[in-house]
């Protein structure tokens, strides 16, 4: 995962964060997946692989 891939998936944790408010991970996963997947329009970073960073910032920005 190069610096470009995960400034993105710090903003997308952050902004999904902001987005769903207080919605539990667990309840919003599918769906912040389904995001992912939409916005990388690739497979170069798939989401195992970006989950975990992702969630990472979404607590973060808590």
């Amino acid at each position: 995962m190069g610096t470009d891939d995960v400034e993105l998936c710090c903003i997308y944790g952050q902004m999904a964060r902001e987005y769903l408010g207080t919605v539990p991970w667990e309840d919003c996963v599918a769906r912040l997946e389904a995001g992912w997947l939409r916005l990388r329009h690739d497979d170069s970073v798939a989401w195992d692989e970006a989950e975990p960073l992702i969630r990472a910032c979404w607590e973060l920005a808590d």
